[in-house]
């Protein structure tokens, strides 16, 4: 029996949901793609929320490449005293809304 329910034709909204499918992953790319090249002291700050809360989840952005951090993360390399401003990359963000558009119908 699988984890979790999966309905058929939902192939397409998987990875869209799985990116997006997060308050504070939706909140810190509004925020990003309104107030581009900030650190990520002025994200927590403005979604009232810590940098324990906040760190993963631009990691997990960045990775997706939604985000775009400067300087940007290099494997195995500390970024420690570096100031790193983060911005969304906005057409993987709109192309990953119009997926999910397109998966529940929308579009």
């Amino acid at each position: 029996m699988p984890r979790l329910a999966q309905p058929a034709g939902s192939e397409d909204a998987q990875d869209p949901i799985a990116l997006l499918g997060n308050l504070v992953k939706a909140a810190i790319l509004r925020y990003l793609r309104s107030n581009p090249d900030v650190t990520i002291g002025r994200v927590c700050d403005a979604l009232e929320l810590g940098p324990t809360t906040i760190q993963p989840r631009l990691n997990e952005l960045e990775a997706a490449g939604l985000v775009i951090a400067d300087p940007p993360t290099v494997a195995g390399a500390s970024r420690k005293g570096v100031w790193v401003k983060y911005r969304t990359n906005n057409e993987a963000v709109t192309d990953l809304y119009l997926r999910l558009g397109m998966a529940i119908g929308e579009f």
